[in-house]
C-alpha cells in the first residue's frame, strides 16, 4: 500500500508516522494507523523529504518504505564521449571513439512476439488472463529497459565518459521529408510500436545524472548515411541494414557502430574528415552484450550460457 503527501504525516522526532485510512477525514477523528519504525543509528531524519510512504507485507512483517527526494552532485567520471544510436535489430549501439558495443534487442522482440500469441489465444482481451499476460509482458519490457540502462552508464564510467549523447528518436514514427510514413519493413513495423524508445531515454537519463554523466539529445539525421571516418554522404553506402561501406575511403564499418560515431561526433569540438592513419576496425568488429534472461542482465556474448 501506497500513501502520498497528504495520505501520511511524520514525526521525525519520536520516529513514527501516521498513515490515514481513507479520504476525506475529520482533524479530529482517529481514522488512523500510528506506526512507529527504527532506523540506523547513523540515519539522520530530520533530514528526510519524503514524497511517498510504503507499506509492504514481506516475511510474516510489515515493512516501511519511505521514498525521500534528494540532491546529488556526483562529479563526472571523465571527460569522454560516448554515442548512442538506438535502432531495431540492435536496441542500441554504443560508440566510445575507438571501440564499440552492439546491444541486440532480440529478447525483447522474441517476448512481444511469445506474449503476442498467448494473447491471441484468449477469448476475451479484457479477460483477467489477458490482464495479467499484458502485466507481465510490461514488467518483463521495463525490466529489459533497466537492465540496458544500467550496462551503457556502467560501460560509460568503466571508460571515464562524462557526456553520452543520444539520437534523437522523437520523430521516428512521423513520414519523411516528402510526407510519406517511414517503412521499415514488415516486422520493422510491427516491432517499432512496441518498443518504449521515450522510456528508455528516460531512464538512461537518469542513471546516467547518477554517475555525473550528462546525456545529450540530437538530432539523427544523415548519421546513418555519413561515413564517420571522412565525413562523406551518402545513402546508397549503407548496402545493408548491417553494413556501412564508404567508396571514398574504403571504409567498412558496422552500420549501427557508424550511426553511434557519428552521433558522438555531433558534440566533439572537432571531426577528423581526412582519413589519416586512424585505425578504423573498431567500427566493422563491435563488442555485442546479450540480455541473459537467467541473470536478468547483459552479459558479453560470449558468456551467456544456454
Amino acid at each position: 500500500m501506497s500513501f502520498k503527501a497528504a495520505g501520511f504525516k511524520h514525526d521525525a522526532q519520536f520516529a513514527r508516522v501516521r498513515l490515514s485510512k481513507g479520504r476525506n477525514l475529520k482533524e479530529y477523528r482517529s481514522d488512523f494507523i500510528l506506526c512507529e519504525y527504527q532506523t540506523r543509528p547513523d540515519v539522520d531524519r530530520t533530514e528526510w523529504d519524503i514524497q511517498q510512504v510504503r507499506a509492504v507485507y514481506k516475511r510474516d512483517e510489515w515493512r516501511l518504505q519511505f521514498v525521500c527526494r534528494t540532491t546529488i552532485d556526483p562529479d563526472p567520471p571523465g571527460d569522454g564521449v560516448a554515442g548512442v544510436d538506438l535502432g531495431i535489430c540492435n536496441f542500441a549501439a554504443v560508440s566510445f571513439g575507438g571501440e564499440s558495443v552492439l546491444y541486440p534487442g532480440g529478447s525483447l522482440k522474441e517476448d512481444e512476439y511469445y506474449f503476442t500469441k498467448k494473447k491471441a489465444k484468449c477469448d476475451n482481451s479484457s479477460s483477467r488472463k489477458a490482464t495479467r499476460l499484458d502485466r507481465k509482458r510490461t514488467g518483463r519490457r521495463t525490466h529489459f529497459l533497466h537492465a540496458l540502462s544500467k550496462a551503457i552508464v556502467t560501460e560509460c564510467v568503466e571508460r571515464g565518459v562524462g557526456t553520452l549523447v543520444v539520437g534523437d528518436l522523437g520523430g521516428i514514427r512521423e513520414g519523411d521529408e516528402s510526407g510519406e510514413s517511414r517503412n521499415w519493413g514488415d516486422h520493422g513495423n510491427l516491432d517499432l510500436h512496441g518498443w518504449a524508445f521515450d522510456r528508455f531515454t528516460t531512464l538512461l537519463d537518469y542513471k546516467a545524472e547518477s554517475e555525473g554523466i550528462d546525456v545529450e539529445l540530437v538530432s539523427e539525421r544523415d548519421t546513418s548515411k555519413s561515413c564517420s571516418a571522412c565525413g562523406q554522404t551518402d545513402k546508397t553506402q549503407r548496402v545493408e541494414r548491417g553494413l556501412y561501406v564508404c567508396e571514398k575511403c574504403d571504409t567498412v564499418a558496422n552500420a549501427d557502430v557508424n550511426g553511434a560515431e557519428n552521433i558522438r561526433q555531433k558534440v566533439l569540438l572537432s571531426l577528423v574528415t581526412d582519413g589519416g592513419d586512424r585505425d578504423n576496425g573498431w567500427l566493422a568488429q563491435p563488442s555485442v552484450c546479450l540480455f541473459d534472461s537467467e541473470s536478468g542482465a547483459f552479459v558479453p556474448r560470449e558468456q551467456v550460457t544456454s
